[in-house]
């Protein structure tokens, strides 16, 4: 009798076993529901400076680009970004719509921006001040940048120039 408790216990057990073992999924690759590009994993994140309307101070945004595109002319890139505005409704643009650049340089360490004569003219310095402190801290987060100077029409504009020496300066020195 015994032997047959026994044999019925283990025959229960095995029959279990086999019942726990078909049930549980043995782990399997996962696979997503979409495939990554390879655009997707080109992706950096820079960050822009636009001039906050509440407070009138510069404030972050930080935008997700294709590093593919800063690859071939990363000043001009970021530039345009620039130019376009910010993406929060909360800052605003501080390159005016009639600022065009004409020409953007790398040598040295020093990224040099020429602007049109035109629009830069009717630039008041709160207005230059701005866009001075959005060129420069926006172009110093790149790590080959160590100056900026900034050109109208080949001329160097004083004003521009020394603000823009003076932030790239402060970032600098905060780098370190």
């Amino acid at each position: 009798m015994q032997k047959w408790i026994i044999l019925i216990v283990v025959f229960i057990i095995i029959v279990l076993s086999i019942f726990i073992i078909s049930n549980v999924s043995v782990e399997t690759e996962y696979t997503p529901e979409t495939e990554i590009e390879d655009v997707e994993l080109r992706k950096t994140i820079v960050t822009l400076y636009f001039k906050n309307k509440e407070t009138g101070e510069m404030a972050k945004e930080t935008r997700l680009i294709d590093s593919k595109d800063l690859l071939k002319n990363p000043y001009e890139e970021l530039l345009n970004l620039l130019m376009q505005g910010p993406e929060n409704s909360n800052y605003e643009k501080v390159i005016p719509e009639g600022l065009i650049i004409i020409d953007n340089k790398f040598e040295n360490g020093c990224v040099t921006i020429t602007f049109n004569k035109e629009a830069a003219i009717d630039l008041d310095e709160t207005k230059r001040n701005d866009i001075t402190a959005a060129i420069s801290n926006t172009l110093i987060q790149l790590t080959e940048v160590n100056s900026v100077k900034v050109l109208i029409e080949g001329e160097e504009e004083n004003e521009i120039k020394n603000e823009i020496s003076n932030q790239v300066f402060n970032e600098i020195s905060n780098k370190t």
